[in-house]
This record gives C-alpha cells, sequence and structure tokens, in this order.
C-alpha cells in the first residue's frame, strides 16, 4: 500500500515539476540542435507543432543514427534534440514583424538575422550552435501548396543552419500512406508530400551539418537506393510505402559527420590547415575506372581522403561520385575511382581531419581516354607546388622548378621566372606619370589609391595565394582585386592607349563587372560577369589625367568576386 501512495504521489508531483527535473534529457548528441518556430506577424502556430515535429526530428535523427552505425561510426552516432517536456519537442519561439510573403524563398538569412537577435535574447548564442529553423511556408489553395519560404541549409564544423517548412500534414506516421491529398510540384500521395518535406528536413541539415552534395554508385543504388545528399531527399522512407529503395547516408557523407561537433558531442576545435597535397596522379586502369596516388603531409591526424568526381553535363553538384581512401603512416595513398563518365568534369579532393573537412585539390579535366586526359591534373598540381614556392618567397626553388620540371608549359615557365624575380629583388613601384618607355604595365603601377572589398591588392598572384588563371591558363602580369574594388592611377596625359583582359579567378562563383573610368568619365563597361572566360579590350586614354579601375560587385554581394584585370597595359 505505501508503495502504491508512493508512485502516485510521484506522478502526481510530475505534473507540476519542470521539464529538466522531471529527466528529459537531450537525446542524441550532448549538443543538440536548436529548433527554432519563426511565425510572420499574419499567421498563427501550427497547434500541435511540438508533438509532431519531435516525431518529425526523431524520425530524422533515427535515420542518421542507424546509417553511421552502418558505415560503421558506432551505434548511438547521431544529433542531438531537446524535449520541452517528454513527447514534446523544445521549440524556441521567434515571432517576426512581417509577413508571410515578406519571407521568400531567398530571404534565409533575413529571417536567420530576426533568429539570432531573438535566441540572444534569450541567452543563446546561435553563431555557436546549429539552429534549424521551422517556418509555415507552405500557401494552399484548391489542394494545391505553393512554396513561398526558404528551404536550404549552411553549416561549418562549429555551427550551421538550416531553414525548413512545418504543415499540419507533416507527419513521420504517415509517410506510408498512399491516400490521395499531398502535394509536391503536382499531386501526390499524402506519404509522397512527406518522403519530400521530411527527406528535404534530412537533407538541408545535413548541410548545416557542413555535408556537400554527393550521389551513389549504381551498386550501392540497386543495395541502399539513393545517397542523402544527392536525391535521397526525394526518396526518403518511400520504401515504407513498398514504392522502392529510400535513402541512405554515403561512407563520404558519414565520414564528415563524424567529426561535426552537433554529431559527435565534442567541444569545437580549429587548427590552421596543416595538411598538404604533396604528390598526386592520376592514371586510367579501366574503360570507366581511374586510379588516384599521391601523397600528403600533415600536421594534425587525417582520418581519410575524399574524392568527388563531378560531371560538368549537370549543371549541379548533385552527381558527384565519391571515392574514399586512408592514407597510409608514410602519408601514401591510393584509389580507384569506378563508373568514371567520359565526358568533362571536375575533381575535388578533401582531407577529413579529425575536427573538419578541408578542400585540398580542385581542377577541371575530361576523363574521355584519349592521350593527354590528364594533363589538366598534371597542370593542376604543377601549379600548386609554384604556389607553394612563392608563398615560402623561395625565388631558387622557382627558378630551379622552371628548368628542371618535366612537361612544364610555357606559360607556368614564364610565372615561375616572373615570381622568381619578384621575390629575389626589391624593385620599387612606379607612377605611370613618370614611366619611361613606349608601354608600361600597371600591374608595377603605383597607384594614387587602392580599395578592394577583401583583403587586398597584389601582382602577379591572387590575393589569396593562387596563381591568376582563367580556363587552365596561367597568367604573370596582372592584378588581383577582390569586388567591389577601385584602382587610381596617375597618368598625368601622357598615354594614348590602355590594353587589358579581365576574368573572375577561375574555380571561384563570383559575379562581377569591370569598369573603366579616365578623370570621372565611364570609358568602359563590361557585362555582367559570371563564368571564367577571358575577355578583351583596347581604349583610348588620350588626354586623360586620371585613370581608374572599378569592379562592381554585379548586385548580389560579393562573395567569391575574385577578380583579374589581366596583361594591363599602356601604350603611348
Amino acid at each position: 500500500m505505501k508503495a502504491i501512495r508512493l508512485s502516485a504521489l510521484l506522478a502526481a508531483l510530475a505534473v507540476f515539476l519542470p521539464s529538466f527535473l522531471q529527466g528529459v534529457e537531450p537525446t542524441g548528441s550532448s549538443r543538440p540542435l536548436k529548433c527554432v518556430y519563426f511565425t510572420p506577424s499574419d499567421q498563427t502556430p501550427i497547434p500541435d507543432r511540438a508533438e509532431r515535429l519531435l516525431r518529425v526530428m526523431k524520425r530524422v535523427q533515427e535515420f542518421y543514427r542507424a546509417e553511421m552505425e552502418r558505415n560503421g561510426f558506432g551505434p548511438s552516432t547521431t544529433f542531438g534534440l531537446e524535449e520541452e517536456k517528454p513527447g514534446s519537442l523544445k521549440l524556441y519561439q521567434v515571432n517576426a514583424p512581417g509577413k508571410q510573403l515578406d519571407y521568400g524563398r531567398d530571404s534565409s538569412w533575413k529571417v536567420r538575422d530576426i533568429v539570432v537577435k531573438e535566441l540572444a535574447n534569450q541567452g543563446i548564442d546561435a553563431n555557436k550552435e546549429v539552429i534549424v529553423i521551422f517556418q509555415q511556408g507552405l500557401r494552399w489553395e484548391d489542394g494545391k501548396a505553393t512554396e513561398v519560404g526558404s528551404f536550404v541549409g549552411a553549416g561549418a564544423p562549429s555551427r550551421g543552419t538550416a531553414w525548413f517548412y512545418d504543415d499540419p500534414m507533416l507527419d513521420p506516421d504517415k509517410l506510408s500512406s498512399k491516400e490521395p491529398g499531398g502535394y509536391y510540384h503536382r499531386p501526390c500521395s499524402i506519404g509522397e508530400f512527406n518522403s519530400h518535406y521530411i527527406g528535404g528536413i534530412a537533407h538541408e541539415l545535413g548541410h548545416a551539418l557542413t555535408l556537400p552534395h554527393d550521389c551513389e554508385l549504381s551498386t550501392e543504388n540497386r543495395e541502399l537506393g539513393f545517397a542523402l545528399m544527392g536525391s535521397g531527399n526525394h526518396t526518403f522512407g518511400r520504401e515504407e510505402r513498398g514504392e522502392g529503395k529510400g535513402a541512405f547516408l554515403t561512407y563520404a557523407e558519414a565520414l564528415i559527420l563524424s567529426v561535426v561537433p552537433a554529431i559527435n558531442g565534442k567541444e569545437p576545435a580549429r587548427r590552421n590547415v596543416d595538411v598538404k597535397l604533396v604528390d598526386f596522379k592520376a592514371e586510367r586502369v579501366s574503360k570507366d575506372s581511374v586510379k588516384f596516388s599521391g601523397k600528403i603531409e600533415a600536421g594534425s591526424p587525417v582520418l581519410g581522403l575524399i574524392f568527388y568526381e563531378d560531371k560538368d553535363s549537370r549543371a549541379s553538384d548533385y552527381d558527384a561520385k565519391t571515392l574514399c581512401v586512408k592514407p597510409n603512416e608514410d602519408g601514401t595513398f591510393e584509389g580507384v575511382m569506378p563508373e568514371v563518365a567520359a565526358e568533362p568534369s571536375e575533381l575535388r579532393v578533401r582531407a577529413v581531419r579529425d575536427v573538419d573537412a578541408i578542400e585540398l585539390f580542385r581542377v577541371s579535366y575530361n576523363p574521355n581516354g584519349e592521350d593527354g586526359e590528364f594533363a589538366p591534373i598534371d597542370k593542376a598540381f604543377q601549379i600548386r607546388k609554384i604556389e607553394s614556392l612563392f608563398a615560402n618567397r623561395d625565388a631558387d626553388g622557382l627558378k630551379s622548378f622552371a628548368e628542371t620540371e618535366n612537361a612544364l608549359s610555357d606559360d607556368l615557365k614564364e610565372v615561375c621566372v616572373k615570381l622568381s624575380s619578384a621575390v629575389a629583388s626589391s624593385a620599387p613601384l612606379v607612377s605611370p606619370e613618370s614611366a619611361e618607355g613606349d608601354s608600361f604595365d600597371l600591374t608595377n603601377a603605383e597607384f594614387e589609391s587602392a580599395k578592394v572589398g577583401w583583403s587586398r591588392l597584389t601582382r602577379e598572384i591572387s590575393f589569396d595565394g593562387s596563381l591568376m588563371q582563367s580556363e587552365g591558363t596561367v597568367f604573370s602580369s596582372g592584378l588581383s582585386a577582390h569586388a567591389p574594388s577601385d584602382l587610381r592611377a596617375k597618368l598625368g596625359a601622357k598615354w594614348n592607349k590602355f590594353r587589358f583582359d579581365y576574368c573572375v579567378q577561375s574555380g571561384r562563383n563570383g559575379s562581377v563587372v569591370f569598369v573603366v573610368k579616365g578623370d570621372d568619365k565611364e570609358l568602359f563597361r563590361s557585362e555582367l560577369i559570371k563564368d571564367h572566360k577571358l575577355r578583351s579590350a583596347e581604349l583610348d586614354v588620350s588626354g586623360v589625367d586620371v585613370l581608374e579601375l572599378i569592379v562592381e560587385d554585379g548586385g548580389n554581394g560579393n562573395t567569391a568576386d575574385h577578380s583579374l584585370w589581366i596583361r594591363p597595359v599602356l601604350t603611348r
């Protein structure tokens, strides 16, 4: 009798005790996600959101746990969740000042800014957390759902953000339903609706946890279905309806997740980039297979190398197939990439350290089986060596490399000689007004003023230490001025022509506009430049006192706007 009375008393007390006293601990990682419910002024929160969204997030949590275990990373490796009380997801409520349509498809960071401020008021630094933001981003009319909000994700090793939709129909318990009533760009079943949107939550959360896109091999597709970071967001859970294989985590995805603090529960750590690719080559081993081998040097533990083989025929990188290789103790590595398509592609190499994943190498090439198919890879690796020698201010090494390296192209030889001379000498910059001779390269110009949007103005090499490149060609004459930038040179009306080439640095996805002014009068304006093609122009600068080289950011911010003025030469 006493035991019964005591249990009844404890049950009664539990109703009144706060959740943390009820023992509702975060599930999964000890660094749980911060789940936010974002409500515009013209909406009201969906009543059952906390219970239903807990089911959604636990379904995704279990998917990550099971897939990490299948890939060999332990039975409890997954992200964490907070519960307000048993069966109820802890949601940080954020009431927005604007209406739903004020937060459209391209408003993710606008939404995040509001969330960050409100979380700060609640004592949470969103820049040290992985946060997920639920919005009512679907507008229903006559059985048709229109997406009006952001549904994306982005992250760094110690933090990230994902933007999701909430909807009364969103519920993992309905993944098996074949009943009509769903909508995803077309009418579909309620189960398919949940596959797309719960799969989308799993996918965009992957981005918030630093995962890039990739896809499955054909052998994996037959056995496991579709990679989550490929098209698996659309097939998630469809096996519950008997409609085929669902989604899975590739080993590459699991390997990266294993070092993310929100997954492994460790405190975030940062290290300098101390991994170098010191040797690399590719060779054909069969009609559709290529062997990659080489060596790395690393000052911190490297768990593996990931090779991404990404076909150009698809504009996005969703079709990037992966190969994972663990380096030997001496840093050497070797692995065979299967299912290599005979078409232009991009090869990317990432090193997964014990605290993050960093890119080591990126190159475009065409693995078509013909002679010279790997020449672009060889050249790209030679460029890396030159950049390293220049970064170490090794003039003799640059000169020796130009003289002894086999199959070094003429443009690279010229770059080596030019950079070697630049390191060895300390020739002063010259104002174009006082320069002698019939021509003058503005690479060597002393500017009256030089403003750039990021880092600093550099000459003969890009500001980030990479060689100036356009579609595989390397240049030794030029200026690197990240947009928005403005360079002003005093000509003193002593020059007649100005010829130059211009481009966005290869490997950077910027969008810029190049402008030239003479005495504040516009002499030249390019179209919006979004590719890496080299373009040329020649202008009449007779009588110009001050020449101005301007790069505008293209109207969409200056991210990756690595702008190059190539061979900018004045003539009399």
